[in-house]
């Protein structure tokens, strides 16, 4: 039996004086990195974090307490008039298509490319 590749997690950027961030990820997204992926998710809120743009085109699996986490954070950036959370996803790849089975479109709106991601929170309203 083939054993789970740790996810490595880490803010990338900072963009916008701070507002924006780049987190990227590798590996698989478990449930025993939910403490780390929230304090990271988190921090970045309590740093004045506006809109996360959460790049998973390196991760292979997002344990559902790690997705849930994404949308709690995502809800607070939304509830605090900034842009939620934003996906990056290789949308052939297993992951991509069961994020897109699990979230509705406009829940966590995943984008192909980091740019793309980052670029949309300027189009937000």
């Amino acid at each position: 039996m083939a054993t789970a590749t740790p996810a490595v997690f880490h803010m990338v950027a900072s963009l916008e004086d701070g507002r924006l961030r780049l987190v990227d990820v590798e590996g698989e997204l478990e449930a025993d990195a939910v403490t780390r992926w929230s304090r990271l998710l988190k921090g970045a809120i309590s740093e004045g974090a506006t809109g996360i743009a959460v790049d998973l085109r390196g991760c292979h699996a997002v344990a559902p307490v790690c997705l849930s986490v994404l949308r709690a954070v995502s809800e607070t950036l939304r509830a605090r008039g900034g842009g939620g959370v934003k996906l990056v996803t290789k949308p052939d790849s297993a992951l991509g298509r069961r994020l897109r089975a699990a979230l509705a479109p406009d829940e966590l709106p995943r984008y192909t490319s980091a740019r793309g991601a980052l670029v949309s929170f300027g189009e937000a309203p």
